[in-house]
């Protein structure tokens, strides 16, 4: 990378730091390096970031795997794949677009060149023994070796998941009343009622600190209530995704071992 004069702020790879750490925001900068700023924001602190961002008047560099973060702030998106970089204008939608185009030209372009190419390795198969022919069939020879292949579309591999259906769906699937939890002394929820019912697609909002990872702990049994009860249904199974996932896992485990040891009856049924 060439030198550059001037002012640049990075905001490095958000966490804890992203939010106790707002001195690349504040200072004028010429450059800004923003890598993944919204993880472990909350939704107000997104929104106030995406308005800052919309009327910050330097350069800007911006890592997000969010495209409604993205799509407002962004007009030029540089993906990188394959070791090259590959530059779009507009904002991530229009990305998407551009590059679904360009890789079914691609496509077509290399099954155009396919077809040529098999033509001519059939001409010379077929003549390059016969005097009256060996000229042209060598002449293809040399198109051939003069040809500058085109590449295949890089599509990346197509991933299937599907969610089986639930054996049972009691309803309540699970009931809470009067519950109370917090860590030690700290009460965070106070006196919670609620009831989940099947079917029910459920957003948790509030700011950072609210409760929202509490709740689902208490839902997942991790926490104990300090207070109340939660009724779960019986023969319900609970699938839990941890906000710090990294936790649950084993780092002498691959993937699969992993799922194995969750779910040996699942996945080799899956394999027969």
């Amino acid at each position: 990378m060439n030198s550059l004069s001037g002012r640049s702020a990075i905001f490095p790879a958000a966490g804890v730091c992203a939010l106790t750490s707002p001195r690349p925001l504040i200072c004028r900068s010429d450059l800004l390096l923003l890598d993944e700023p919204t993880n472990h924001l909350d939704l107000d602190a997104v929104i106030w970031l995406e308005k800052w961002l919309k009327g910050y008047t330097g350069t800007l560099i911006l890592i997000s795997h969010d495209r409604d973060f993205l799509d407002p702030i962004v007009d030029k998106i540089i993906h990188i794949e394959q070791q090259t970089m590959f530059e779009y204008t507009g904002n991530y939608s229009s990305f998407e677009v551009q590059r679904a185009t360009r890789l079914a030209q691609q496509q077509a372009m290399y099954e155009s060149q396919q077809q040529r190419v098999a033509h001519l390795q059939s001409y010379i198969d077929r003549f390059r023994a016969k005097a009256t022919k060996a000229k042209q069939a060598q002449s293809r020879i040399k198109m051939l070796e003069r040809m500058e292949l085109i590449a295949p579309a890089h599509v990346d591999n197509p991933f299937h998941f599907s969610f089986r259906q639930p054996e049972s769906l009691p309803n309540p699937l699970l009931k809470m009343e009067k519950v109370s939890a917090g860590y030690g002394e700290r009460i965070i929820l106070d006196s919670i009622k609620l009831n989940l019912v099947p079917g029910s697609r459920i957003g948790l909002l509030g700011r950072n600190g609210a409760g929202k990872s509490t709740l689902i702990k208490l839902l997942a049994g991790e926490l104990q209530p300090v207070s109340g009860e939660i009724g779960l249904a019986k023969g319900i199974k609970l699938g839990y995704f941890a906000q710090h996932q990294l936790e649950f896992l084993r780092a002498d485990e691959s993937p699969l071992q992993h799922l194995a040891r969750l779910a040996p009856q699942e996945l080799g049924a899956e394999a027969a």
